[in-house]
């Protein structure tokens, strides 16, 4: 993680990549600057109530210094290490968590994965330690920093009814509920009326959701959620392109061992309360309109990491035991499992020091051409001008402008409907005149994240040749058109 630092200057020049991380650190900023709990690059700077205020109000003690932002987001890998071996004092698993490509990622910009692993983890353990009431505050306090952590006190619930302790179960759902309830006060509250268009993406989670779940798509959703959380729990173990049939392969079985590993847990101790955390979260993840990547399961890793050392030290216990009796099968079986855990270390080695770096590197190679632009739009756009841009954090941090991003509804991919998402994007322009907005900005990582190569080529050339915007600027890698006045007929 030192090193992803290091090699981005000791700055977060992708800041904004993940579109959630330049939010957050947006709102951290309005905050720092009194301007209250909202969406600062949006325009009209409405009242954040998408993302819960833990985090922000974190980052809002650095906001106003990048170098005190990024001590800030850095200190949490230390952090959550720390809290797994207090969890576990087991120094195996603490070095594999630190090792994790996605915690040296996370450690480098302004996601809130490891900050909820860190608050989870402290729950799991007051849990653990029979401090109920402690574990339900720290659970509130995990909700408001993730609004998917409001599984947690099902689970918690659930532990607690297993051990036939009905009294703390009603205590944990007590304590927690004023969390719950004063979150969505806020949220019921502050609404933006009519919202419509691109600002849905930003302003409920709800509208969002049903916009993409209707026409009968939830046998899609359910396979495609169902397939991607079962890939991205193998890939947080081990990392993998998710095209190559071994890697993938493997992948899949370190995650069966890690699941035995909770079985044999389960066994062994009764019934934990990590592993009926993790039930109701998992079962969110797969109804709900995103595909469940390796982000929205990084606060269960330690999980993941603690189940897959279980089974291996299991598999390493047998091997000790048939070396006497069964030494060409122990032979066999030890290399193969020596091997299993070379290309584990490899591979997310590989990962850690090139992948990560490469992001930070791709902002830096493209600095002078982005300041450039954001440049020519501090000097001559009013500060009142709104874009079409699909890094609009990043554009409010650079040059003070505000714009709404290019969030396509995720129906569209459930059913690799490429020519929906083309018409979607064409409508983009159509609609820029309704929602107030002048400009596009358009960049080398557009659409990048979310369209296929060739459908993205698509999209990006109507948006370069369209008659009804004009070219104000350009260089070898931004490109900024405005939209022509309405013609009045004679």
């Amino acid at each position: 993680s030192l090193w992803l630092l290091w090699t981005a200057g000791f700055a977060m020049p992708q800041l904004g990549y993940f579109h959630d991380d330049g939010l957050y650190a947006g709102t951290a900023s309005a905050l720092a600057e009194g301007r209250g709990y909202r969406i600062d690059s949006l325009p009209g700077e409405p009242w954040q109530v998408k993302y819960p205020p833990l985090f922000p109000l974190y980052l809002a003690l650095g906001a106003r210094w990048e170098p005190a932002l990024l001590a800030l987001t850095w200190a949490l890998l230390p952090a959550l290490l720390y809290q797994v071996w207090r969890w576990r004092n087991d120094p195996v698993l603490v070095f594999l968590l630190g090792w994790n490509v996605y915690s040296v990622v996370f450690s480098g910009t302004t996601l809130s994965e490891i900050f909820g692993a860190v608050l989870l983890l402290q729950t799991v353990r007051m849990l653990e330690a029979e401090r109920t009431r402690a574990a339900a505050l720290w659970a509130g306090l995990s909700y408001l920093a993730r609004t998917a952590f409001l599984a947690l006190p099902v689970g918690a619930v659930l532990w607690l009814l297993l051990r036939r302790k009905r009294r703390e179960a009603a205590e944990f759902a007590a304590i927690f509920v004023p969390f719950f309830v004063g979150w969505n006060l806020w949220t019921a509250t502050h609404q933006t009326p009519n919202v419509t268009g691109g600002s849905v993406y930003y302003l409920s989670y709800t509208r969002f959701f049903w916009e993409n779940m209707g026409g009968g798509i939830w046998p899609e959703v359910l396979k495609a959620n169902v397939e991607s959380l079962v890939g991205s729990a193998g890939g947080a173990l081990f990392f993998n392109s998710g095209t190559s049939f071994w890697e993938m392969n493997f992948a899949r079985l370190l995650l069966f061992a890690a699941v035995a590993g909770w079985v044999r847990q389960w066994r062994e101790k009764g019934w934990m309360p990590y592993p009926l955390l993790f039930l109701p979260y998992a079962a969110l993840l797969t109804v709900w309109n995103f595909l469940p990547n390796e982000r929205f399961l990084y606060p269960f890793v330690p999980l993941l990491l603690e189940g897959l050392l279980t089974e291996i030290r299991h598999l390493a216990a047998m091997l000790r035991k048939t070396w006497f009796t069964q030494r060409g099968a122990t032979i066999l079986f030890g290399t193969l499992a020596a091997a299993g855990a070379v290309w584990i270390v490899q591979r997310n080695a590989l990962a850690s020091w090139k992948y990560a770096p490469s992001l930070p590197l791709q902002y830096l190679e493209m600095k002078a051409d982005r300041e450039k632009a954001y440049a020519w739009i501090r000097d001559n756009t009013p500060a009142g001008a709104n874009f079409l841009t699909y890094e609009d954090p990043s554009l409010r941090r650079h040059t003070g402008r505000h714009g709404i991003g290019i969030h396509a509804p995720t129906r569209f991919f459930y059913r690799n409907d490429m020519e929906a998402a083309c018409a979607y994007h064409r409508g983009l322009i159509d609609n820029m005149r309704a929602e107030n907005l002048q400009y596009v900005l358009i960049g080398p990582n557009d659409l990048s994240q979310d369209l296929t190569r060739e459908t993205r080529e698509k999209v990006l050339s109507d948006w370069r040749t369209r008659p009804d915007l004009e070219t104000v600027y350009r260089n070898d890698r931004y490109l900024i058109r405005r939209l022509r006045p309405v013609q009045s007929g004679m």
